[in-house]
């Protein structure tokens, strides 16, 4: 049977945790496939940071934030919204909502009515390589927000990351790289 600890990623939760209890900001790098996306929210939330507000996950397209909501539910055995989505026109969110998968749009128009994030305890932004114009803007709101709440945490997360830029950008922010074998 096919569990969460069969991933590269969850494998490595102890270097996560670790890093990210001593860091602000932290950027993983690792193969498509090794369970970055899915994982972390997971290895986030067995520590304790759905306990001080909303893990909250950014993803780039609607589809994968249905596909990730979905996969992390049923690792979790999770019912009555403890993982919901959020994506314009569309929103399963409650107030029992622990694990928030949400299109980067939709963050970016929840800091018009919040600035400094305060529902959320720490921010995954999955797919940073790809650089759009919300990614962008993403990490520049984040960045601001770092400044105002020391107890905020932000991961970014990518396969095909320029780890340096992303570093550089969150003042020497530690990289994790996991070397691993991609998952079929």
């Amino acid at each position: 049977m096919f569990t969460m600890s069969h991933l590269p990623v969850y494998q490595h939760r102890e270097r996560i945790l670790e890093a990210l209890a001593a860091n602000q900001v932290i950027v993983v790098e690792s193969p498509t496939g090794s369970g970055k996306t899915t994982q972390i929210p997971l290895i986030l939330n067995e520590a304790g940071y759905a306990k001080e507000g909303v893990i909250g996950v950014t993803q780039p397209r609607r589809i994968a934030t249905l596909s990730v909501t979905e996969f992390i539910e049923k690792q979790l055995n999770a019912t009555d919204g403890y993982v919901a989505y959020k994506m314009r026109f569309s929103d399963t969110t409650k107030a029992e909502t622990k694990i928030k998968v949400m299109t980067d749009g939709i963050l970016l128009m929840e800091a018009k009515n919040d600035p400094l994030l305060s529902d959320y305890s720490v921010m995954l932004i999955d797919e940073a390589h790809e650089r759009s114009l919300n990614i962008d803007f993403v990490l520049g709101l984040l960045k601001n927000v770092l400044k105002a709440r020391s107890d905020f945490k932000v991961i970014i997360s990518s396969a095909t990351i320029n780890t340096k830029v992303f570093s550089t950008f969150f003042d020497g922010a530690p990289v994790i790289s996991i070397q691993a074998r991609q998952h079929p």
